[in-house]
């Protein structure tokens, strides 16, 4: 019986392996960016691209994902442009170090979001915005604060 789990451990593990061998399979060293809403198509990641801000960061306090009345100031002259010529916007969330991974990431996806929605309120289509929340987990010339930044495509 011993050698039958054996067997099957060994078995399980060549066909784990082999998946990795798959074509569409990614593998850790490349880097991969997860865009929680909308389609990722005719959107650059910030890791990948030299995307310049649209804006100054918004910034936020402690663990609050809340757009305050500077935040919506800011905000307004964005949507204002966007009336104009409608561009893309990436809205990409941060944190500062020293927080837990999934919550660093949670919380910058919920800031990100909480922007996404003002502008959608504010007459921005929604096929026109993307939100991606990196925690503190970027490339090296990202934040290290608790911002979201919103890029022109």
């Amino acid at each position: 019986m011993k050698r039958y789990g054996v067997f099957l451990i060994i078995a399980v593990s060549l066909a784990l392996t082999a998946c990795r061998l798959l074509p569409g399979h990614s593998t850790a060293q490349e880097t991969d960016v997860v865009f929680a809403l909308g389609t990722r198509e005719g959107f650059s990641s910030p890791l990948q691209a030299a995307l310049k801000p649209a804006g100054p960061a918004l910034e936020f306090e402690g663990s609050s994902f809340v757009l305050t009345g500077v935040h919506r100031k800011m905000l307004d002259a964005l949507i204002a442009d966007w009336s104009r010529e409608k561009p893309r916007y990436l809205l990409a969330g941060y944190t500062p170090p020293g927080l837990p991974d999934d919550y660093a990431r949670s919380l910058s996806e919920r800031r990100a979001q909480a922007v996404r929605q003002y502008l959608i309120e504010n007459k921005i289509e929604a096929a026109y915005l993307q939100t991606v929340g990196f925690g503190f987990d970027s490339s090296l010339n990202s934040p290290s604060s608790s911002v979201v930044v919103i890029f022109r495509q």
